[in-house]
């Protein structure tokens, strides 16, 4: 079994953006306003901790994770850390459990590590905030694909956490063109997350920002064929610093909007 995710000559960016953006929201988490006295760092697609691009090796979106974490944290944090990585693959977590051990001995607390489904992980994550008010979640979603992708357990969590959770989903294009193309040829629509991300009034992009959350997205970048694109939402304090020159416009703009259409299958944002 290889224990390399999916990648593509995008992979680095991606994961280079899911570091900023976890060093932003931690900087941000330091602010008197942000009242949760616990932060739980997750990732429910974890992996290795590393992705295979050609012959390079990179660190994967748990160990940027990591990485954005310490960039802004202080010793005195406000709040209490806490890590939790899950993948189905239980030779992967065993690997990752080796590299954060050996790669950050310096983390406030050893992350946990589990063998579980996407899904069972949301579920988790569900319970502890139910369990406990004051905790608060940043949670990364980096499928391999929409086979095993928690939709349903995302937007149940959402419609009942809103506000106590960041949900930053990095989802592929290229399994939906591909869907695309069947629906088509067979004339009908197919029932699961991938027409819901179509609609948009009733999919699964709603959802992250429904009840007054707040989110970008990044427009579509020229030349990339796979349209990958990552959805930052936030459950509090919407960032104020402005990210479009990286591509991210607010998911509700016209921008947003037609960003999109381009990766449900249009063009040009048609």
């Amino acid at each position: 079994m290889s224990l390399f995710q999916g990648s593509s000559n995008y992979t680095e960016r991606k994961e280079f953006e899911i570091e900023s953006v976890t060093s932003m929201r931690v900087n941000q988490y330091k602010n008197k306003y942000f009242k949760p006295r616990h932060v739980l760092f997750a990732d429910v697609f974890c992996g290795a901790g590393v992705n295979a691009i050609g012959d390079e090796v990179v660190d994967g979106s748990p160990v940027r994770l990591l990485n954005g974490y310490l960039k802004s944290a202080t010793p005195n944090l406000p709040f209490n850390s806490g890590f939790w990585f899950s993948d189905i693959r239980s030779e992967a977590c065993e690997k990752l459990s080796s590299l954060t051990k050996a790669k950050f001995p310096q983390l406030p607390k050893e992350p946990q590590i589990r063998v579980m489904s996407a899904a069972d992980a949301i579920n988790h994550i569900g319970d502890v905030l139910a369990r406990h008010k004051d905790v608060f979640v940043f949670l990364i979603l980096d499928p391999n694909g929409p086979k095993d992708f928690p939709k349903l357990e995302t937007e149940h969590l959402l419609s009942v956490f809103s506000r106590r959770i960041d949900v930053v989903p990095y989802i592929s294009a290229t399994t939906i063109n591909r869907c695309l193309q069947a629906r088509n040829k067979a004339g009908r629509d197919f029932d699961w997350w991938i027409s819901g991300i179509e609609n948009f009034d009733s999919g699964f992009v709603s959802a992250l920002t429904q009840n007054e959350r707040k989110g970008w997205i990044r427009k579509p970048i020229p030349g990339d064929k796979f349209r990958w694109t990552m959805l930052p939402t936030f459950g509090c304090m919407t960032p104020r610093n402005d990210w479009s020159k990286q591509g991210y416009v607010d998911i509700e703009s016209d921008e947003g909007q037609a960003a999109i259409k381009v990766y449900c299958g249009g063009t040009n944002g048609k």
